[in-house]
C-alpha cells in the first residue's frame, strides 16, 4: 500500500470530545453545503430569500461569490476533515505542510475551519443584516475550536 494512502494507526477507543468535533464538523459541512448550493444557484438570493441589497458596500455584486466560498470552504472542507478524522487516512502532502507536526494533519485542519468559521461569521455580520444562524455558527465554530484544542482529542490525533 503507497504511503499516501495507508492507514494511521491511533488508539482503538474514540474519546466523546473526538467524537462531538466530527458530529460538529458534518453539521457545519451541511448547512454550509446547502447554503452554499442555493447561493450558487440563485446568486439574486431568491431561494433563501437574500436581498441583493444585504451586499450593499461589499465587493460582491450578488451572492455566486459568497455561495462557492460557503460551498468548498465551510462546507466540503469541514467534510473531508471529518471523514478523514474518522478514517484517519495518511496524505503525504498534507502531512508535509502540517505546522504541527506532532499532530494528525485533519486535527490540525479542524482548527482551521473553527478559525475560518469564525472569520466568515465575523465578516458576514459587518456586511449582512443580522440573522439568527450567525450566533448559532459562531457558536459551533468556537466548539470546534475548543473540542479541537480538548486535551483528550489532541492525545488522540497525536503521532
Amino acid at each position: 500500500m503507497s504511503r499516501a494512502t495507508r492507514q494511521r494507526s491511533f488508539p482503538a477507543v474514540r474519546p466523546a470530545p473526538a467524537t462531538a468535533l466530527v458530529a460538529l464538523l458534518l453539521l457545519q459541512a451541511a448547512g454550509a453545503l446547502a447554503g452554499g448550493a442555493s447561493l450558487m444557484a440563485s446568486p439574486r438570493g431568491g431561494i433563501i430569500k437574500l436581498p441583493p441589497s444585504d451586499l450593499a458596500g461589499s465587493p460582491f455584486h450578488d451572492f455566486f461569490i459568497p455561495g462557492l466560498i460557503l460551498f468548498f470552504v465551510l462546507g466540503l472542507a469541514p467534510l473531508l476533515v471529518a471523514a478523514a478524522l474518522l478514517w484517519q487516512p495518511e496524505v503525504a502532502t498534507l502531512e508535509a505542510v502540517n505546522p504541527f507536526r506532532r499532530q494528525y494533519w485533519a486535527w490540525t485542519a479542524s482548527g482551521v475551519i473553527g478559525v475560518a468559521l469564525v472569520i466568515w461569521i465575523a465578516v458576514e455580520v459587518t456586511i449582512v443584516p443580522f440573522s439568527v444562524l450567525q450566533p448559532l455558527y459562531a457558536v459551533i465554530a468556537f466548539a470546534i475550536i475548543a473540542l479541537t484544542l480538548q486535551p483528550a482529542v489532541c492525545a488522540y490525533y497525536r503521532r
